[in-house]
């Protein structure tokens, strides 16, 4: 004699609950990225770079060119602006590039700046 157990109908609703919610237990929360990772950063919030893009221009005729963007200071309040946060002007702010992938840069972007409106 074959006998298969299934609950019935009105238990099926308190099981998908119940998995649900040991589901939702196992997750852990997530935190987003405050890029002050490195701790020796964080006396130095003013040169700690926070992102960085580079993309080829979409203008006709110019796809040759890349556009450099770098993002420092973070923790900005995005709203309310427009905000002026003043860079280290004692600071030397740079980007390298390495054009052939051997990991040495063949080209550097030096910046200093001054904080005047």
């Amino acid at each position: 004699m074959n006998t298969t157990l299934l609950p019935s109908n009105r238990l099926l609703p308190v099981i998908g609950a119940l998995a649900a919610t040991c589901g939702l237990a196992c997750v852990l929360p997530a935190h987003a990225s405050s890029h002050r990772e490195a701790p020796s950063i964080t006396s130095t919030p003013k040169v700690d770079a926070t992102d960085f893009y580079m993309f080829n221009s979409y203008e006709a005729g110019r796809g040759a060119y890349v556009s450099l963007m770098a993002n420092y200071v973070p923790l900005q309040d995005p709203y309310g602006g427009p905000n002026y946060f003043s860079l280290d002007p004692n600071a030397l702010y740079e980007i390298h590039i390495d054009n052939n992938g051997n990991g040495v840069e063949d080209i550097t972007f030096q910046f200093r700046f001054k904080n005047t409106l």
